[in-house]
């Protein structure tokens, strides 16, 4: 693609009138792939508003099925959606949503032998999971294969975004492979989460993969951004 059609012109004129998009940019983006892992509450704003945007390929990787609990922050689903596969019921509320962007859905759980193939050929990753053992292996791959990653996560009324890179000094794993492990009774005992910080927390992850797809702007490479919604505060620490 060489340049906006008519029709794109019209549709996109919101995001290519910004200096730091321009017609160039929106192109850049019209023939850029990207990989989500998981269809959950962060990731449910990531699609919609990465096909919104235009992305050429959008890959959307779950084995889950909606359950009644995911509904007040998985906002892509509703009640008739319970106990349906995440990713089949994405191809179907999206199947008109932007006809400039192809859904690849993957239903699969990741492991650390299916990752490297299904990565290959995106310009970047999303880690929208909740859990550290998925994290630690897209964080493994996507370094082994030279693609960036944008991970971020959610507890309670905060979150963190962090983005790493080949050029990273440090990586998600050097970070919390120390972590201690977490249980399933821990996790249960684990579970509180304001959907609202889950809206944030997931749109400035979409916003760090979008600048660097358009090459704009500061990522956070080595630092971490948090944001307490309780506080209404942002702080970036570097690492």
């Amino acid at each position: 693609m060489k340049e906006l059609s008519k029709r794109q012109l019209d549709k996109y004129y919101c995001s290519y009138f910004l200096d730091e998009i321009s017609k160039e940019g929106q192109l850049k983006l019209l023939n850029s792939k990207v990989l989500v892992i998981g269809a959950g509450g962060l990731a449910s704003s990531n699609i919609s508003y990465l096909m919104s945007i235009g992305i050429n390929t959008l890959g959307v990787v779950d084995f889950d099925k909606v359950s009644l609990n995911n509904l007040p922050r998985q906002i892509i689903y509703d009640e008739n959606d319970i106990g349906e596969s995440k990713v089949d019921l994405l191809k179907k509320k999206f199947a008109n949503k932007n006809s400039d962007t192809t859904l690849k859905t993957y239903c699969l759980k990741l492991d650390k032998d299916n990752a490297e193939e299904i990565f290959k050929g995106y310009d970047i990753v999303l880690d929208c999971v909740d859990n550290f053992d998925t994290t630690f292996i897209i964080n493994d791959v996507c370094l082994k294969l030279g693609i960036p990653l944008v991970s971020a996560g959610v507890s309670g009324f905060k979150g963190q975004v962090m983005m790493i890179t080949k050029d990273s000094k440090h990586d998600f794993k050097s970070l919390f492979s120390n972590y201690p492990k977490v249980t399933e009774e821990d996790r249960a005992k684990d579970r509180g989460v304001f959907p609202l910080a889950v809206a944030i927390v997931s749109n400035i992850q979409c916003i760090e993969a979008l600048k660097y797809l358009l090459g704009i702007g500061k990522p956070l490479i080595d630092e971490v951004l948090v944001i307490d919604t309780i506080k209404m505060s942002f702080e970036k620490f570097k690492i």
